[in-house]
């Protein structure tokens, strides 16, 4: 704000211009210095009430902010409580569902992962039962156990979730492992069980950082008993080739002996043919009365003389002799 002259000021007070021009210079002097005071005085006043204007509007306007960020903090609670509110209500409850649903999927890929392990070992085992192969001794298929590598489109640190198809490998691979080692002890030990749980043999597989199938070969000692068997298989097939040249040569020995039997029956037949004085003795052998009488021999009509006694069989040959000479003189007559 400019300050007035003092005449200004004068004039306005109500003084005239002679007036004013009769007063002297001291009383102008002290007039101009209270008229400056005077004006200052205001002047200060005035940029004291405008700072405190503005400091006044400044903390309005802070108390504005305040009042917008309490605001904006309680609307940020208030939608915080709403999705806390919203997740139990729905997320979490629709969560649930999906868990249980998974699982029983889970469960169910795991029975028939199980299943489907036991139909292949019953295929396995029957395959190689027909080429001759004991299953507990043939080489099974073992997984690779490379780890794949990372992806480049996922920070270091990100958690992962199991695969379910993962989990059901894992899972039919374990159960066929302890289906080689329940079959394999059962194989070795004469159809006995494993005489501990599955699961506490694989405990203390674990506790001594050793696969089950280590675990077991170790205690149950599989090599040695696989070693008995093929030690007992040797001696048996040695001893059936040796009962079976025992036999051969029996069966050669019984055909020699039973040719040389042959051999010297009929040798005794043509000698007696030649010195007996029995006219049946000395007919041909396609003759009608050879032929007659081995027919009443094979029907029973006539005993079999080779499985009479001495005694009866002479007997026999005498009743012979007396019918045919009775015959003969019939016939004579």
């Amino acid at each position: 704000m400019p300050v007035p002259s003092v005449a200004e000021v004068l004039k306005q007070s109500g003084l005239t211009q002679a007036q004013i021009d009769a007063l002297d210079a001291q009383a102008m002097s002290g007039i101009s210095t209270y008229v400056t005071s005077v004006y200052q005085t205001a002047e200060q006043k005035e940029q004291a009430a405008t700072a405190a204007a503005a400091k006044a509007e400044s903390d309005r306007k802070a108390q504005e902010a305040a009042v917008a960020e309490a605001k904006l903090a309680q609307d940020a609670a208030e939608l915080a409580k709403r999705n806390v509110d919203d997740f139990w209500a729905t997320t979490y409850t629709t969560n649930l569902a999906e868990q249980e649903k998974q699982r029983t999927e889970l469960a169910k890929k795991v029975a028939d992962a199980q299943a489907e392990a036991a139909f292949y070992k019953v295929q396995r085992e029957s395959y190689l039962g027909t080429l001759g192969i004991d299953p507990a001794n043939a080489p099974v298929f073992v997984p690779s156990n490379t780890n794949p590598p990372p992806d480049p489109n996922k920070t270091p640190g990100t958690p992962t979730f199991v695969d379910p198809n993962v989990v059901v490998s894992r899972v039919g691979d374990g159960m066929y492992n302890v289906m080689n080692i329940m079959h394999k002890y059962s194989t070795l030990y004469d159809g006995k069980q494993l005489p501990i749980a599955p699961s506490e043999l694989i405990k203390q597989a674990d506790a001594l950082k050793l696969s089950p199938m280590e675990y077991a070969a170790r205690t149950y000692k599989f090599a040695e008993k696989e070693a008995e068997r093929v030690q007992a298989a040797a001696k048996a097939h040695d001893d059936a080739i040796a009962a079976a040249s025992s036999a051969a040569k029996d069966a050669e020995w019984k055909a020699k002996m039973d040719a040389q039997s042959s051999e010297f029956a009929a040798k005794e037949r043509k000698m007696a043919e030649q010195l007996s004085t029995h006219p049946d003795m000395h007919l041909p052998q396609g003759s009608a009365r050879i032929t007659e009488l081995r027919r009443a021999t094979s029907t029973g009509e006539r005993p079999d003389p080779t499985k009479m006694t001495p005694e009866a069989r002479l007997k026999l040959t005498q009743e012979n002799i007396i019918k045919r000479v009775e015959e003969r003189n019939s016939v004579a007559a």
